[in-house]
């Protein structure tokens, strides 16, 4: 780019359409934004004012293992846990339900880049927190039923968003072995109850292996953590076809 050009785009700014809301911004540096990497940077500087300050981050932890900002009953009951610790980027108010429901099920396509981007958030801080960098990237399966009514799953395409900007290897590694029911409809003892048994390990999975057997860090994705459940079962499933696994999981939002 020329001096020239520099200065023109400096002095007058394109309009762009935000991608959430669609009215049209000027561009602006995403100076608050909690992540380093300048590809999802990018994506949230798209983002129009309104929509930006709208984002709940969860900046601050109170619970190690799930990162919800206060203590978390769910992981005090637990009593055997599979994954190591997750981490999520926002919590899930009315407003993030809306933003989600929008890409999972109007079609709001455009919506994707956003969602992945915000994930950018609780990766940069488990990599900071476990100083050891991720081998493979997964993502939580939909059912063939689910995966048919939907035309996506929306966990898989986060995940390969995420794959490419840091240089993560995305691996399939589990599926679904029957459809439930939306789990968000569910009580607690349902969800622990349907989730048994419900995830298998691919079996490509028990090849995985490192020359001098070291753990292999897998960092597995999906949209909600509610009870932390089906992250759990999700790890059970994996470390169960392959024990050398160490598994993290990266969530967009956390109820």
């Amino acid at each position: 780019m020329s001096a020239l050009e520099w200065l023109h785009r400096l002095l007058h700014p394109q309009l762009e359409a935000c991608p959430r809301c669609e009215r049209e911004v000027r561009t602006a540096p995403a100076a608050a934004l909690p992540i380093r990497h300048p590809g999802p940077r990018a994506v949230l500087s798209r983002l129009c004012g309104d929509c930006r300050s709208a984002v709940p981050w969860i900046l601050a932890i109170g619970c190690p293992v799930c990162g919800r900002s206060a203590r978390c009953q769910d992981c005090l009951r637990r009593r055997v846990r599979h994954v190591e610790r997750s981490r999520c980027a926002v919590r899930y108010t009315e407003e993030m339900k809306e933003w989600l429901a929008q890409y999972k099920y109007s079609g709001a396509e455009r919506l994707e880049p956003v969602l992945a981007a915000m994930l950018a958030a609780p990766l940069e801080r488990l990599i900071v927190e476990r100083a050891v960098p991720f081998d493979l990237i997964a993502a939580v399966p939909l059912s063939a039923e689910r995966l048919d009514e939907r035309g996506f799953n929306q966990a898989e395409r986060m995940a390969t968003r995420l794959s490419r900007w840091y240089r993560i290897p995305y691996r399939p590694l589990l599926q679904r072995v029957r459809h439930t029911e939306k789990m968000s409809f569910k009580s607690r003892r349902s969800r622990l109850t349907d989730l048994r048994g419900l995830f298998e390990a691919l079996p490509e999975t028990r090849e995985l292996r490192k020359p001098d057997d070291a753990p292999i860090s897998l960092l597995l994705v999906d949209d909600v953590y509610t009870t932390g459940s089906t992250i759990n079962e999700c790890a059970f499933a994996l470390r169960r076809s392959n024990p050398r696994l160490d598994v993290c999981g990266v969530l967009w939002a956390r109820s």
